[in-house]
């Protein structure tokens, strides 16, 4: 079976992304955006279509219904594609990057040179056309992104002086250019004596000289060559993105693993291909495989959820034993936990599922649970053995006939008490998006292993009672020292309660009431906070920044958050790489912070606000590789709250951001606080005076190509030297195009030859541009984010932003959405309470069903209330820094009342819970109702007797799984406990309440709906 984190969480997704050099971001969101969105919009199965139009970048992301096709998605989109290109400008082209998620992001490595021995050159060429190529091969690597260093092109750097000199323009020169470099071929001859031989062709630069020596015009019968005219070079190309590791220059390799792929397994294919390749590396570099990787976070969380699994195992053979004080009895009933999850396993490795967190945590959280029924069993065949032998030889009944009728006796209850914990998980099936791609896995596996245990309690349970209760059975008739004892506290109390019970059901009810008071002081969340063992901080210099210069400000925070004691390695990536699918502008610097083990996560992060804090001007925000992904799958947004308002007017969404971001950043539950990058950034239009042009002889599209070929660059040809691959760019040289005055001074050449300066046919002017336009579903879009401060809760936090957001943007017509993980939150949250109240309907028209009296069905449900009174408590207790304070602080006396939090893993711990207590509730009553119609007894007889018999039971299966989920409440803050712990801890203060409660309680109510008699004194001895 595959082994991952978490099941796969990526929506189908199909990435369009266009290169379009030169372009401000509005032209971008004019020519390319709005045509690409266009095209897209209306295929079948599409829910959301959002857009990032950059400087020389477009992106958009077609994001398609969850379980859609994505094979089937691309090709969708490919053909709307192809429609679209004929509206697009002539010089770009759209490609769809390759097929990965926003979690399949597994490993960062790094190459630098540590004695500074290897150029930045060679650094990338190594690390683009060597490395990237050999891990490319690996099967599963979807994409390998490189960035840092610097990519080597031939460059043909032009010269205007030496250009005038021979009335040359840069146009002379690309057309020069372009002939430099030949591939092609000549054919072959024939039949030369009987041999057919290919011809060859040398055309080809195979250096620098090559370029050199080419000719651009003759000037009185003289040939001008390219290098008197330009410089040619091997040097860097432009670059929109540099990288470093640890303060010094890297080169970072980002390497995405294809959807489904194992990661464990393509983390140890890709450390056999670097053992490989590193002995055959390059003098002077070093490779750093460690600066990211998943497979860590993985692997520990695998060993904690395994290893608290085990431990329950344990803790459930020792609760059986001190019941059972029988070594048979004990290993029947143990045996059910091997075959049941053995079954699981099987069923999932047939669906073709994952092993991962959320698989391996229902098997967990199923550990203490699916010994119940074959507790049940086990308790009644061995009572009713034990009872057998105290008959009279010739009244004594085979021992077949005692098991099959011991079985048949629990039947009922058992499987209608196993369809009810079934039915109680339905809701989470019906869970959308990603919680649903969360907690479904979970759900499913935990119904499975719970249908499983009832398959062994059937089968395997009687046939080994069969097999090993022979012979002696402890003292007949006598029970365990420590049932006795059980029995012994029980019986007193459960007289004042039967005596009582008027009283004892109203205080039941009123514990109700209170804790339900409690539980609307609570905030809420949508997952809890993970432990990743490392940190993903984003530094945003202000936009428009240059890259050289918010360079130089990432590094001082990047070399300040290496020296932290407990951090291993820092690892930064400034700006956008190529093929990258992130539309990051150069002022943006995402720094990888991995910590070293044994350190406290919030220690660390406390250290790394103090950091940043000593940074001004720059917008600043705290995540971790995974929850960020997260969030950007829900929103877009790397944050968890993303507040999203449309519109139109670019000028009025910047007005709005400024507006919101100025309204929230005071709330002390609030932390990120980040309007997004639609800013006003300096830009230099050139309007070109159409008259003007046409006096000199030149077109519009004359005019603009030489300006883009002369400052930009123009890419005249391809050489490929062995496995680099390097392009031949002819543009001004970088002391030509340094200043506004040297583009206005550019020498254009027209049609009939003409050189003219720019200036003369154009106006140029610095002005205000968009750096940056996001639209969403074909509307622009603003976006504001945060995250939740240390202390507070997502939901009390969203509804104070809205009651402050919602007024700024009614004021000026403009509508707002409230996306992320509030998002996920709200719409998990309605599912589970519709869903749940349907179910609630539904387990009472069974429980109708089985016990043919509404009254009864009524009491069981009982047990719904009940158990709600531990788990809020446990929520309550284990959420609050300082119970009593906090306590003291709900009735507003001492500091802030910090509110608890549910997320929805406690809110799936809740579900787990209703199941377990109301099957103890069936027990009970049923066993009144089977020593009524059996048995003869009277009502007072069956409470009393009922009662004291089906304590062992209820005791063993409620403590074996209490017991067996503490080692996952113990492990809360544990790598892949997160999500585990919130659910244990509900279930377990639910079922330590609910049990006590149902023991009480059920009996008082059944007593008090039946109209049971006083006990007389014969009874109480009984």
């Amino acid at each position: 079976m595959a082994i991952d984190v978490f099941p796969e969480l990526n929506a189908p997704t199909v990435t369009i992304m266009t290169e379009s050099p030169g372009y401000a971001a509005d032209e971008v969101e004019q020519y390319i955006t709005f045509p690409v969105e266009s095209s897209v919009n209306g295929i079948p199965g599409v829910r959301r279509v959002r857009s990032a139009s950059a400087i020389g970048l477009s992106i958009v992301w077609v994001e398609f219904d969850w379980g859609v096709d994505i094979y089937r998605a691309r090709f969708q989109v490919s053909e709307r594609l192809n429609l679209a290109e004929e509206r697009l400008p002539p010089d770009v082209h759209t490609e769809i990057t390759p097929v990965t998620s926003l979690t399949g992001e597994i490993m960062l490595i790094s190459l630098r040179s540590p004695d500074g021995s290897v150029s930045p050159l060679a650094l990338r060429a190594y690390g683009e056309f060597d490395l990237r190529n050999r891990l490319l091969s690996v099967p599963g690597v979807s994409q390998v992104v490189a960035i840092g260093g610097e990519l080597p092109e031939y460059q043909i750097n032009v010269d205007q002086d030496r250009l005038r000199l021979y009335g040359l323009s840069v146009k002379d020169v690309v057309r020069a250019a372009s002939e430099a470099h030949s591939t092609a071929g000549a054919g072959y001859l024939l039949n030369v004596e009987g041999l057919e031989i290919p011809l060859r062709q040398t055309g080809r630069v195979t250096g620098i000289e090559d370029i050199r020596s080419t000719i651009v015009a003759y000037s009185e019968s003289v040939p001008v060559t390219i290098g008197q005219v330009a410089d040619v070079v091997l040097a860097a190309a432009l670059k929109r993105g540099t990288a470093s590791e640890g303060g010094s220059p890297a080169v970072v390799l980002t390497i995405q693993k294809a959807p489904g792929t194992n990661t464990l397994a393509l983390t140890e294919a890709i450390d056999k291909a670097l053992d490989s390749i590193e002995p055959g590396m390059p003098p002077g570099i070093e490779l750093n495989r460690h600066a990211f990787r998943q497979s860590n976070f993985i692997n520990l969380s695998l060993e904690n959820v395994v290893r608290v699994a085990r431990d329950a195992a344990i803790i459930v053979a020792i609760i059986l034993g001190l019941f059972l004080l029988n070594v048979r009895t004990t290993v029947i009933t143990l045996t059910a936990i091997p075959l049941a999850m053995a079954l699981t396993l099987l069923v999932l490795w047939g669906w073709g599922e994952s092993i991962n967190v959320m698989t391996l945590g229902g098997l967990a959280v199923a550990i203490g649970v699916v010994v119940d029924d074959a507790i049940i069993f086990v308790e009644n065949i061995y009572r009713r053995l034990r009872a057998n032998l105290l008959a009279k030889e010739g009244d004594r009944e085979p021992r077949l006939t005692i098991i099959y009728n011991a079985c048949a006796e629990l039947l009922n209850s058992v499987l209608f008490a196993t369809l009810i914990i079934v039915i109680v998980f339905v809701p989470m099936l019906f869970l959308g998006g990603l919680e649903g791609r969360f907690f479904r896995p979970l759900g499913i596996t935990y119904m499975l292993s719970i249908g499983a245990s009832l398959l062994v309690a059937l089968t395997v349970t009687p046939a080994l009672s069969l097999l090993l209760l022979r012979g002696k059975l402890g003292e007949a008739g006598r029970d365990t020292f420590v049932v006795r004892r059980l029995k012994a506290l029980y019986r007193p109390a459960l007289r004042f309660v039967v005596r009582f019970r008027k009283v004892t059901v109203t205080a039941a009810l009123g514990l109700t009431v209170l804790s339900l008071c409690l539980a609307s002081t609570f905030g809420t969340s949508f997952l809890p906070e993970f432990n990743e063992g490392s940190f993903t901080v984003f530094v945003m210099a202000p936009p428009g920044t240059s890259l050289e210069e918010s360079d130089r400000i990432a590094r001082g925070v990047e070399e300040r958050l290496a020296q932290i004691e407990g951090v291993r390695s820092v690892v930064r990536r400034t700006g956008r790489a190529e093929r990258d699918e992130h539309a990051e502008p150069v002022s943006n610097s995402e720094i990888d912070v991995v910590l070293e083990p044994g350190f406290e996560k919030v220690e660390i992060r406390d250290k790394i606000d103090e950091v940043l804090a000593a940074v001004p001007g720059m917008t600043t925000m705290i995540g971790q590789p995974i929850e960020h992904r997260l969030s950007h799958i829900m929103s877009g947004t790397p944050a968890a709250i993303a507040i999203n308002i449309y519109g139109d007017d670019l000028s009025v969404l910047r007005k709005i951001a400024k507006e919101i971001e100025a309204a929230i950043k005071p709330l002390p539950a609030t932390r990120d606080v980040a309007a997004n990058r639609e800013v006003m950034i300096t830009s230099l239009p050139i309007r070109y005076r159409h008259n003007e042009l046409a006096r000199w002889g030149f077109t519009p599209v004359d005019a603009a190509e030489q300006v883009r070929s002369a400052i930009f660059g123009e890419k005249v040809a391809v050489v490929n030297e062995g496995v680099n691959i390097y392009d031949i760019v002819v543009r001004l040289a970088p002391e030509h195009r340094e200043r506004v005055q040297q583009v206005k001074d550019l020498m254009l050449r027209g049609r009939d030859g003409a050189l003219v300066r720019l200036s003369e046919v154009a106006d140029i002017g610095l002005e205000k541009a968009s750096n940056l336009i996001s639209r969403e579903n074909a509307q622009r879009k603003a976006v504001i984010s945060c995250n939740v401060a240390e202390g507070y809760n997502l939901g009390d936090l969203v509804e104070e932003v809205k009651r402050r957001v919602d007024p700024i943007v009614a004021g000026v017509g403009y509508t707002v959405s409230y996306g992320g993980q509030f998002e996920a939150q709200q719409s998990a949250s309605k599912t589970l309470y519709v869903m749940g109240g349907m179910v609630a309907v539904l387990m009472l028209l069974l429980l109708n069903m089985s016990f043919g009296s509404t009254k009864t069905a009524v009491l069981v449900m009982v047990n719904l209330p009940l158990a709600l009174i531990g788990g809020i408590v446990a929520i309550f207790l284990t959420e609050s820094d300082h119970v009593g304070r906090n306590f003291l602080a709900l009735f507003g006396v001492g500091g802030r009342y910090e509110a608890p939090v549910i997320s929805i893993a406690s809110m799936v711990g809740f579900i787990t819970l209703f199941g377990i207590a109301v099957r103890n509730g069936i027990l009970l009553v049923n066993h009144y109702a089977h020593l009524i119609k059996e048995e003869g007894k009277s009502l007072s007889e069956a409470v009393m007797q009922g009662s004291q018999e089906r304590l062992v039971p209820i005791l063993m299966t409620a403590l074996t799984a209490v017991l067996g989920l503490l080692p996952i409440a113990w492990a809360a803050g544990e790598p892949g406990s997160e999500i585990l712990a919130p659910m244990a801890i509900v279930v377990l203060g639910g079922l330590v309440t609910s049990t006590f409660l149902n023991l009480l309680v059920v009996p008082a109510g059944y007593a008090l709906i039946f109209h049971v008699p006083k006990l007389d004194n014969a009874i109480e001895k009984k």
